[in-house]
C-alpha cells in the first residue's frame, strides 16, 4: 500500500502533520506507521480518526508539551503512540505505558490504548512515512514479532471478560428502566455493537478486521443481528440512522454473545 492507497484526506493530513513534527521536534520521529481503519479500507471523514505509530530516536519528555498543542491542532484527530525501536521489539506485555494520544489529547505515559497486541498485529501490514527534505516518502511495512499471534487472541479475549463485559453491565444499568422506544445515541450503539465483534474475530481468525469487514463476519455468525449491523455500518459511514433503546439492547444483547464466545 502507497500514498495512492491511503484516503487522500488521510494522506494530506499526515503529510502536513509529519512535516510539522519534524519541524517542532527536529530528529524525533525516524517513521510513522499509519495503522488502523486508515490502512484497512473502513475510514470515514468526520468519524474516524487517524491511527499511527510514531517510531522514536529518542525519550520525547522534552518534546511533549509542542507534539501535545500539535495533536489537539489536529483535525482530523492524528491519534497514536510514541515507541522506540527497542520497545516494539520487546512488545506490549513488557511495555506497561508510553506517551499516547487519544482523541487528540497527549498524555506523558499512558498504560491500555494501544499498548495492545493488537497495534503490533497492525504493525505487519501498515503503512510507512518518512520524512524525506520536503516530502513523506510512503512505503508498505512489515514489523513482526514472534508472539503476535498468540498474543493478540489473549488480549482478544482478556478485553472481552474484563472491559467490555463492564461495559455491557454499565449500558444495562443504563438503560433498564427507558422505554424501548426511546432514543439512544447512535455513537453508543455503532461502540457497543461493532467494538466486541472484532474481538471475536480476531479470536477465531487470527486476523484485525475492519468494523465493516468485522460486521459482515458477524452478521453471518448471528444472522438475527444483521438488520442492526448493517444499520451501524450505514451511519459510520455517513448515512444517519436513528436508534432507540430497543436497538440498544439489540447491541447489548450481541456484546453479551461476544462475551459468551470469550467465556468458551
Amino acid at each position: 500500500m502507497t500514498e495512492q492507497q491511503l484516503p487522500p484526506a488521510v494522506a494530506d493530513a499526515l503529510t502536513a502533520f509529519l512535516l510539522e513534527q519534524r519541524r517542532i521536534a527536529p530528529g524525533l520521529v525516524s517513521r510513522a506507521v499509519v495503522t488502523g481503519s486508515a490502512v484497512a479500507g473502513d475510514w470515514h471523514p468526520g468519524v474516524s480518526d487517524i491511527d499511527v505509530v510514531f517510531i522514536v530516536t529518542r525519550d520525547p519528555v522534552d518534546d511533549l508539551p509542542a507534539l501535545a498543542e500539535l495533536h489537539a491542532a489536529s483535525q482530523p484527530h492524528i491519534d497514536g503512540v510514541y515507541l522506540t525501536e527497542s520497545e516494539i521489539a520487546r512488545g506490549p506485555d513488557v511495555v506497561q505505558t508510553a506517551p499516547q494520544v487519544v482523541e487528540g489529547v497527549l498524555v506523558s505515559a499512558l498504560a491500555g490504548a494501544q499498548l495492545s497486541w493488537i497495534t503490533w498485529r497492525e504493525l505487519e501490514s501498515g503503512v510507512q512515512g518518512i520524512v524525506d527534505g520536503g516530502d513523506v516518502i510512503w512505503s508498505p511495512v512489515a514489523d513482526r514479532h514472534p508472539r503476535t499471534a498468540q498474543g493478540i487472541v489473549s488480549f482478544s479475549r482478556d478485553n472481552l471478560l474484563d472491559y467490555w463485559q463492564r461495559i455491557g453491565d454499565g449500558l444495562e444499568a443504563e438503560i433498564a428502566d427507558r422505554p424501548d422506544d426511546g432514543p439512544v445515541r447512535s455513537e453508543t450503539v455503532r461502540w457497543v455493537a461493532l467494538g466486541p465483534i472484532r474481538l471475536v474475530a480476531t479470536i477465531e481468525t487470527g486476523d484485525v478486521l475492519s468494523k465493516t469487514a468485522a460486521a459482515t463476519f458477524a452478521a453471518e455468525r448471528w444472522p438475527e443481528h444483521a438488520e442492526l449491523l448493517e444499520r451501524t455500518v450505514r451511519d459510520r459511514a455517513g448515512e444517519r440512522q436513528e436508534f432507540t433503546v430497543r436497538d440498544a439492547r439489540q447491541a447489548l444483547a450481541l456484546l453479551r454473545s461476544c462475551v459468551a464466545v470469550a467465556e468458551g
